[in-house]
């Protein structure tokens, strides 16, 4: 059984010469074998384990337990550190459950024991913690990432003992007589967990098949491999179809559609959870509502939890957290164009207009027939645009909405007032001082992200182009698994 899990060990590259292994040690059969596997691995690989152990402080003889985890250290010349906790305190202060208060206090006692060295974080799960996980998610709801039961790594985490069952972990214990302690809470059920294994699980290993444990671990392992297959298509869609600056994240909705059904719901739950930055509370519904709102017109709002707010543009929807809940770059109220940009800018030089900290606008002149550029190739980006340079009267102005603001609509160069297209755009009013303009006097050039005035459009008796690039800092945006 040693060799069994030590080709897991290298199999999923765990461990490597030199490392640290911090081993969570509780004193129960599966610690118990973890560290007596760490001890045996040592042989093999040098490595320094090094043991914590956790007292919750919730039963009276939890002290014995850390005694006997201390005592098996000693043996060994194991360091060995007491972390003592009272968790029950720490779940009513968070509102939060016993276990989870429980798992947080844990895995943050190991992480601070491991601190910056090199090495991992060993836990001792095993394929029956694997399977009752699996039943859990089920039970509850879950994607097919819930699915695959503990991953074997993650992050700097861990589980050497994967690979064996509860049965055979104590049948090892008892081969080589090596005592354990039994937590007394296991053995109730006021946990679902602890429901699942006594019954649920235990039933089916006793009344359905003995290999029940096996046979859901190799599922689980097959729908991780599956998993894995999806994850590395939703990159590609995540790629593909959307773009992140600036805590906004944008999905183009013509690339969206394009892809696969199932990679839609992936990109889409990603986005949605990097823009909150947590996967609670979000689920099913609110993949819907975003395809939804891919067929609603321009304009139309979708609230979210974690104050997110979905809003369909032009092009596809952008979602950001509610503009009162994040922190605005508002432009600076008004940047001219000195008279030294503007010579630069008449000699070829491209111009780099700082509007923000994170944000800034490329400005290029374009020479049109001849050997210039061929007006018909206008790119279709909604972040650069094209413009008649002669047209423009005054120096260009970049800034933020005033009274007056105007531009024009159509090809007879019908005027509408920057306030009658936000309202006709149902723009929230917050968010309408946000907005960059690119103006001419009152004369809205550009309403960036949005649209032209038509007064500034190229055409057949254009002569000079003026490119305008809008560039925020790009934030990367990369599937978590």
């Amino acid at each position: 059984m040693v060799d069994r899990v030590l080709r897991y060990v290298r199999e999923h590259h765990m461990i490597e010469e030199g490392d640290c292994i911090v081993a969570g040690v509780s004193g129960g059969a599966d610690s118990v074998c973890l560290l007596l596997m760490l001890l045996e691995i040592r042989r093999e690989i040098p490595i320094d384990i090094r043991v914590v152990h956790v007292n919750h402080l919730i039963r009276p003889d939890a002290a014995e337990d850390a005694a006997y985890v201390r005592s098996l250290c000693l043996a060994d010349d194991i360091r060995y550190t007491l972390v003592e906790a009272d968790v029950e305190a720490e779940a009513r202060r968070r509102r939060i459950s016993t276990e989870e208060a429980g798992r947080e206090i844990r895995y943050a006692a190991f992480a601070r024991a491991l601190g910056s060295k090199k090495g991992r974080i060993a836990i001792a799960h095993n394929k029956n913690d694997s399977c009752e996980t699996f039943l859990f998610h089920l039970f509850r709801g879950t994607s097919l990432r819930g699915l695959t039961g503990i991953p074997p790594v993650r992050d700097r985490i861990i589980r050497p003992l994967l690979c064996l069952s509860r049965d055979e972990i104590e049948c090892f214990l008892q081969e080589r007589k090596v005592p354990y302690c039994i937590d007394s809470t296991n053995l109730e059920d006021n946990y679902s967990r602890n429901i699942i294994r006594h019954h649920i699980l235990d039933t089916a290993v006793r009344r359905i098949s003995p290999a029940a444990v096996s046979h859901i671990s190799d599922a689980c392992e097959q729908l991780e491999a599956a998993y894995g297959l999806i994850a590395e298509i939703t990159r590609q869609g995540l790629e593909t179809c959307v773009t992140a600056a600036f805590g906004s994240f944008h999905i183009d909705c013509e690339k969206f559609r394009a892809l696969h059904g199932t990679i839609q719901g992936y990109v889409a739950m990603e986005v949605l959870a990097q823009a909150a930055g947590s996967r609670k509370d979000l689920g099913a519904v609110h993949v819907r509502q975003i395809r939804e709102l891919m067929d609603r017109q321009c304009g139309r709002v979708l609230h979210l939890p974690h104050q997110l707010q979905a809003r369909r543009d032009y092009t596809g929807v952008c979602i950001r957290r509610e503009p009162d809940s994040m922190t605005q770059e508002v432009v600076l109220s008004e940047i001219a164009l000195s008279a030294e940009e503007t010579a630069a800018l008449s000699a070829g030089k491209e111009l780099v207009i700082l509007v923000g900290a994170h944000r800034k606008i490329r400005a290029k002149l374009l020479p049109v027939g001849n050997n210039g550029i061929d007006f018909k190739n206008i790119p279709q980006n909604k972040y650069t645009k094209w413009f008649d340079y002669d047209r423009i009267e005054r120096s260009i102005v970049i800034r933020t909405r005033r009274p007056g603001d105007y531009l024009t609509v159509n090809a007879a160069d019908q005027r509408k007032t920057l306030k009658a297209y936000f309202i006709d755009r149902k723009i929230p009013q917050k968010e309408r001082d946000q907005i960059c303009l690119v103006t001419d006097g009152d004369h809205v050039i550009w309403i960036v992200g949005e649209r032209i005035s038509n007064y500034y459009k190229v055409g057949e008796t254009t002569r000079t182009i003026l490119s305008l690039t809008f560039e925020e800092d790009v934030q990367q945006i990369s599937l978590h698994v």
